[in-house]
């Protein structure tokens, strides 16, 4: 079964980069491998989930609900956490994943953005419930 997340990249600095790539090696519990034009997290390349640098690739990704959609749901809160992108969404009106990959992100690496990314996915699912 497939599943599509999404994000809207956002300009961002190379040490913004750096920062960004440290952190999310941390808190992800798969292989990530870094690459000249972005990462990848996945164990191989045909279930990978992928995020280009210069954000010119299209900002969505559709993947396979396991193993892979959480990890890289965990990678999103942290580029939102430090700039790098926003509008994170998916097509389920249940937040209940990202909530959870916001919660095993902050357990790990504790978010400034904590709270205003929580209500972020709470309304975003009060809104999409509301419009079907």
């Amino acid at each position: 079964m497939g599943y599509t997340i999404s994000w809207e990249p956002l300009r961002f600095t190379d040490f913004t980069y750096a920062t960004v790539l440290s952190v999310v090696s941390r808190v992800i519990s798969c292989r990530m491998r870094v690459e000249h034009c972005g990462f990848l997290i996945g164990e191989d390349d045909d279930s990978c989930v992928a995020f280009a640098r210069d954000g010119i690739q299209t900002p969505w990704e559709k993947t396979n609900r396991m193993p892979y959609t959480k990890e890289a749901m965990k990678a999103l809160i942290v580029m939102v956490e430090y700039g790098v992108t926003e509008n994170l969404d998916h097509d389920d009106s249940n937040m209940a994943w990202y909530l959870e990959a916001l919660d095993a992100v902050h357990a790990k690496h504790p978010l400034v953005s904590y709270e205003q990314q929580r209500q972020y996915f709470v309304n975003l699912e009060t809104s999409k419930r509301a419009m079907s």
